[in-house]
């Protein structure tokens, strides 16, 4: 299959679509594999810890994305392609809420430079992300960071007690 501008924009719709409504759930992340490359890896150019930039796998990357009740609304608003280079540089507002506590916070801007590949299927898959996003509010990673950690402790305590 020959992947035209038309063709890289539609599917970059589609991921942005699913990354909004898989996103949050342990059961439903799974659904955004498909999207990655096995080999995929992520650079952090301005996260909490950065710098230097922090890097991440494919599997880091979809445990990111598991954080029960905090909503992540992404919105793509300019897009620019490069087919020849198959390289995709999206700039997007972010907007976070926790649907828990009606907690709703100030959007935020980001971009990303979203290198593709194509695998054996002819099936496009993102095999490198360059990912610059404006700072995010404090109170906001210690959200995230307590609704992954508690979905992946229930996880892992069903996995032990399905076993005993």
């Amino acid at each position: 299959m020959e992947w035209t501008y038309d063709k890289i924009a539609r599917w970059f719709k589609g991921y942005f679509e699913d990354v909004c409504r898989f996103q949050g759930s342990l059961e439903s992340v799974p659904n955004l594999r498909k999207y990655f490359s096995a080999g995929m890896e992520l650079t952090l150019y301005n996260a909490p810890s950065t710098p230097p930039a922090l890097s991440m796998t494919r599997d880091e990357l979809l445990i990111s994305f598991v954080h029960p009740g905090l909503q992540e609304d992404i919105a793509p608003e300019h897009i620019a392609i490069d087919v020849g280079k198959m390289i995709v540089a999206v700039q997007f507002e972010i907007r976070f809420s926790d649907r828990p506590t009606g907690t709703h916070w100030p959007p935020i801007q980001a971009s990303a430079h979203y290198h593709l590949s194509v695998d054996e299927n002819q099936d496009l898959k993102i095999a490198r992300i360059f990912y610059w996003t404006e700072a995010l509010p404090e109170d906001l990673f210690g959200f995230w960071a307590q609704h992954r950690d508690k979905a992946l402790r229930d996880c892992a305590l069903k996995y032990i007690l399905s076993r005993a």
